[in-house]
């Protein structure tokens, strides 16, 4: 085993560590909204819940009867009420885990370079808005573990087009992923967008046979996923239903106001002059995503009354910084190498690379929509579009495998990544215990 393939294993097993030790530290009751009564809910009978029944209940329901089942296995086994919780908490932990294989899996199925996987793995492995979301109760983050698994089999499905394979049994597990992603979360439906590209492709190459085989598999699919909005709006009569048709909490948020919103600004200094959520930072929309991306922002983890939870929060966005315009950077001479060499985009090409990211592009317009549609600063969600941020890392990566970079400089941004991760590790493990009494939300009720 070489240096970078030790280099890889080591990130992942450090990243899984990380997760499960920031689990065991933040209570299966902190979380954004309160997911453990929808849980309750299912596990009393299984009996799906009316959309507005309560605040969370109008989400699709697989991440809740996964958890239901486990809940009431845990309870068959005589475990008190809070470990049972405690062991639902740990559904989102292990997909993360698995999430992390997966995108090592993907990076080298399209042939990332080693040195260059190790480099993007560090990203994913140590990303707050990922490790946030992962340790906490919720089903944003089995959306996220189905969206990557649909992009591994995407991935599997192009290579064995490309070689002339058998692709059925791939496809329907390409359908499958889709589905429940869509009947996770509601914006899960963007999903089909990977097997239509497959259809397409089946047809332009005139393979008829497999094409007969997989738009059957796909209308079924999504079918059943429009089912479920179906469902809502027959209860609803609104498409595309939230919870805030219904319910007026959010309403004293700032800033209220569609026209309020700035949708031009990003208020990275105000940002390190107050590393938390405050009205000089709320009201902007790209500094909110940014923030939430990088930092416990909302503070569901640390308190900002200790002093050092804000120098954490400074370290963190100057990481997040670093990356940023690294990112900006290199897209910029991408797009001038595209376009000054006139490049022919081929049809692997376009299946491999811009569908992922066309993909992810859509992934980043939720919070933009549900921002316009609820101009509240609990609409500007990173965690929204956190599907979109892993398959972006991911495929990017692939762009970047053409341009030769010092290895020196690879491994130091490598060590910035491990350094800011390990940071968050020892803050949240030493802090998280003694801020649970000044969180932004309530620690939830257990049922």
């Amino acid at each position: 085993m070489n240096f970078y393939k030790k280099l890889i294993l080591g990130i992942i097993i450090i990243g899984s560590i990380m997760r499960l030790t920031i689990f065991w530290v933040s209570p299966p009751n902190n979380s954004y909204d309160d997911h453990l009564e929808v849980i309750n809910i299912y596990s009393q009978e299984y009996n799906r819940p009316d959309p507005f029944q309560c605040w969370e209940c109008y989400q699709p329901p697989v991440y809740y009867y996964v958890s239901a089942t486990v809940l009431n296995i845990s309870k068959f086994f005589g475990l008190r009420d809070y470990t049972c919780w405690k062991i639902v908490q740990l559904i989102n932990p292990l997909l993360s885990i698995i999430v992390l294989y997966l995108a090592y899996k993907i990076l080298s199925l399209i042939n990332v370079k080693e040195s260059l996987i190790a480099l993007t793995m560090s990203i994913l492995v140590f990303l707050p808005r990922d490790i946030f979301t992962s340790v906490m109760i919720g089903n944003d983050y089995m959306l996220v573990f189905f969206s990557v698994l649909s992009l591994y089999y995407y991935t599997i499905v192009i290579k064995k087009l490309n070689k002339g394979k058998k692709i059925n049994v791939w496809v329907c597990a390409l359908v499958l992923s889709s589905l429940l992603g869509s009947l996770t979360k509601q914006h899960g439906l963007l999903l089909y967008i990977l097997p239509l590209t497959i259809a397409t492709v089946l047809y332009f190459k005139s393979n008829y046979r497999s094409l007969y085989f997989v738009i059957p598999v796909l209308f079924l699919g999504f079918f059943l996923s429009l089912s479920e909005e179906i469902r809502k709006y027959n209860k609803t009569g609104e498409l595309l239903v939230s919870n805030q048709h219904f319910f007026d909490y959010a309403k004293g948020q700032f800033p209220g106001d569609l026209k309020k919103v700035e949708f031009h600004t990003f208020r990275i200094s105000e940002l390190y002059r107050e590393p938390f959520i405050s009205e000089k930072t709320s009201a902007s929309f790209f500094t909110e995503l940014y923030a939430r991306t990088f930092f416990d922002y909302e503070w569901r983890f640390l308190d900002p009354k200790i002093p050092l939870t804000k120098n954490l929060g400074r370290i963190l966005y100057s990481t997040g910084l670093i990356w940023l315009i690294l990112l900006i950077v290199s897209m910029v001479i991408i797009i001038r190498d595209y376009i000054k060499k006139s490049i022919k985009l081929n049809l692997n090409d376009i299946t491999q690379k811009f569908i992922p990211i066309l993909l992810s592009i859509l992934f980043f317009l939720v919070p933009l929509i549900q921002t316009i549609r609820y101009p509240y600063f609990s609409s500007m969600k990173s965690m929204f579009m956190l599907p979109g941020i892993i398959i972006f890392i991911i495929i990017f990566s692939s762009f970047m495998n053409e341009y030769s970079y010092k290895k020196s400089i690879g491994n130091l941004l490598i060590f910035i990544n491990i350094s800011s991760g390990l940071l968050l590790l020892f803050g949240l493990y030493h802090l998280t215990g003694l801020s649970l009494d000044n969180l932004s939300g309530p620690l939830w009720t257990i049922p």
